[in-house]
């Protein structure tokens, strides 16, 4: 008799134990929450660059500080022409906004006494000054990896009403990007330079790391239309995306999503918000 009341008490407990082992496979991972009431304030950092220019590790280096001094809030996008790292997302860029130079970059896309594409001596102080803006707006990602293909669904919230044309723009960037070759060495006119940090590295420094690399656009290039009945306070737009990252190092790779504000000309757009994903991952309101 306590044999079987034995037996009983172990076929029992290990059907609990299989139970919960079964509800545990079964359970939802995490997912985007409900719009909130108030979004952080990110800014965004385009920057014109190419491996076949000389002051351009400055940009990279000014481009880096500044990300690394505002915790976060600051995201950076590396655009580069003439190099093994081109994209056609370039070339859109310098001729809707006047690029007048490598290294250069846009700030929020903001216009700073009548330019867009500005010296990369004012970054910080553009930046600054859109940090201490409202958001009116907000996003939320999650991404989902299935061998060489990505899907990806960003979430556009509002706090306000808001009138206007507006766009969503989502970008794969990738990091450490090495190579060798006029493709990815990069040209360092500081190398005689005591001063600088990339003295004594060489011209071209070779097997450079090219961080924040702009490597696909998966919206249109000034971004997908937003529908305008979604401009309302605690409005949520959602767009879903697929790509294929085969040609890439799924380890090194981000989303970055942004809101535009599209006025009557390159002058008057602006980027209101933006947000940053890992490649496999969630990324929630804040």
């Amino acid at each position: 008799m306590k044999k079987n009341f034995m037996l009983k008490v172990f076929v029992f407990g290990l059907f609990l134990s299989l139970s919960s082992w079964n509800c545990e496979e079964q359970k939802e991972g995490p997912s985007i929450g409900p719009v909130p009431d108030t979004f952080s304030k990110k800014v965004l950092i385009e920057e014109f660059t190419g491996a076949w220019c000389g002051y351009c590790p400055d940009g990279a280096l000014r481009l880096e500080n500044i990300i690394n001094q505002n915790d976060g809030f600051v995201i950076g996008v590396s655009a580069h022409s003439g190099d093994a790292m081109e994209v056609s997302q370039t070339s859109f860029l310098e001729s809707t906004y006047l690029n007048p130079g490598y290294p250069s970059g846009m700030v929020d896309r903001f216009n700073f006494n009548e330019n867009v594409s500005i010296n990369r001596g004012v970054w910080d102080y553009v930046a600054n000054e859109q940090l201490q803006k409202e958001a009116l707006c907000g996003l939320a990602m999650q991404s989902k990896v299935n061998g060489n293909t990505v899907k990806i669904k960003v979430h556009t919230g509002f706090k306000t009403a808001m009138d206007g044309e507006h766009r969503l723009t989502v970008y794969l960037i990738e990091n450490s990007v090495k190579g060798s070759g006029y493709g990815y060495d990069q040209a360092n006119y500081y190398d005689s330079d005591s001063t600088s940090p990339f003295y004594g590295l060489g011209n071209p420094i070779e097997s450079f790391e090219h961080n924040h690399t702009l490597r696909l656009i998966l919206s249109e290039p000034l971004g997908d239309l937003i529908d305008p009945s979604f401009l309302f306070p605690k409005g949520e737009f959602i767009k879903d995306y697929e790509i294929d990252i085969s040609s890439y190092n799924s380890d090194n790779l981000f989303l970055v999503a942004f809101v535009t504000y599209i006025g009557e000309n390159y002058l008057s757009h602006e980027v209101l918000n933006a947000q940053k994903c890992e490649i496999n991952g969630i990324q929630d309101w804040d």
